[in-house]
């Protein structure tokens, strides 16, 4: 299992500076995961990242619980994982630990159905694939602000 932790400051973006917050990676193929922590170690310094990888997502309810995140970056997890996106979301935001944490969803399905689906499953934001970095950050900065 893929597990790695960091520690980063709060973002700079514009002039409003995001408080430090835990941040959970799940999922998705390894270069979405690295583009994500790339884009997240140029703009901060402070935050506390791990990042699991799509064949452990049966697993993220246990590590959020264990890890305690306030925002989780659920990249789209294929149909090879042990489970889907959809129900990791729905898993997540059901545990009574986990649940209160921010949850970003990742898909590269159509604006529409992605927005549909992230709140059909709990998420509180959709980023559609391909994601622009510096709308990711605009993003993370309105649901940890």
């Amino acid at each position: 299992m893929r597990v790695g932790a960091g520690y980063f400051k709060g973002f700079k973006s514009g002039s409003m500076v995001v408080k430090t917050a835990r941040i959970l990676i799940v999922g998705g193929e390894p270069e979405l995961a690295e583009l994500c922590v790339a884009t997240l170690e140029k703009e901060n310094d402070k935050h506390v990242l791990m990042v699991i990888d799509h064949e452990h997502s049966d697993r993220a309810v246990s590590i959020a619980e264990a890890f305690k995140p306030d925002l989780i970056l659920l990249l789209a997890i294929n149909h090879m994982s042990p489970l889907r996106g959809e129900e990791v979301c729905r898993q997540l935001r059901a545990s009574v630990i986990a649940g209160g944490a921010k949850i970003m969803l990742f898909s590269s399905g159509s604006l529409n159905k992605g927005l549909r689906t992230a709140k059909e499953c709990g998420a509180d934001a959709f980023i559609k694939k391909p994601f622009d970095p510096a709308k990711l950050l605009e993003m993370i900065e309105l649901l940890l602000g």
